[in-house]
């Protein structure tokens, strides 16, 4: 699959073999559902997803793989609340917030050693999204001292605006770890299927 590559230094290439996203970590979407009560909508999403799939996900256990197409049922749900797309980034960052220290425990020792910015951390991307993910690629462009591309493919969640916002929030949480103040803004212009670019910029 293209995705539009800016002059840069690609710092993380897409895997040599990357498949379909085909299952998601469980904690990752408790954490949604944390995030989607925490701020009052969980009434509104239990409204509009199917109930089998609601039982599903409300009744699953942390650290197991879940069906992508139950996830994507639930991403399809949150899309239907019709947030604003900042609302929707907001969500992506408290999501982030809770599993930082589940999913992420090695990135925030990354982020408390000595001159740790965030070209430490995002070289790594990969490795932190296959322990929530099972499939799907990422690739990491440098465009300059504090400005980088991040590119996603083979995830069908990032046919929703939900989920591209959502993690918008989550990648500016990263970010954050690593600097005063992170802004990532999705980059305008044809998108493939199942595909996602960011563009990143810290002070």
């Amino acid at each position: 699959m293209e995705v539009p590559l800016d002059t840069g230094e690609v710092l993380l290439a897409f895997p040599a073999d990357v498949g379909p996203v085909r299952h998601v970590r469980s904690t990752l979407l408790l954490g949604s559902l944390a995030a989607l009560e925490e701020a009052g909508h969980i009434d509104a999403w239990s409204a509009v997803i199917a109930p089998d799939a609601r039982e599903q996900l409300q009744h699953a256990v942390a650290g197991v793989w879940l069906d992508v197409d139950l996830a994507l049922t639930h991403y399809r749900a949150c899309e239907r609340l019709a947030l604003s797309s900042e609302t929707q980034a907001e969500l992506g960052a408290a999501t982030f917030g809770r599993l930082r220290g589940t999913l992420l425990g090695t990135m925030l020792r990354m982020a408390q050693g000595s001159g740790a910015t965030p070209w430490t951390v995002l070289p790594h991307l990969q490795r932190f999204w296959n322990r929530a993910y099972d499939g799907g690629g990422i690739r990491v462009v440098r465009l300059g001292p504090k400005d980088a591309q991040l590119d996603l493919i083979e995830c069908a969640f990032a046919d929703t605006r939900y989920y591209r916002n959502a993690l918008r929030g989550l990648v500016r949480g990263v970010l954050e770890l690593f600097s005063r103040k992170a802004y990532v803004h999705e980059r305008v212009g044809r998108r493939a299927a199942g595909a996602l670019s960011l563009h990143g910029q810290w002070v």
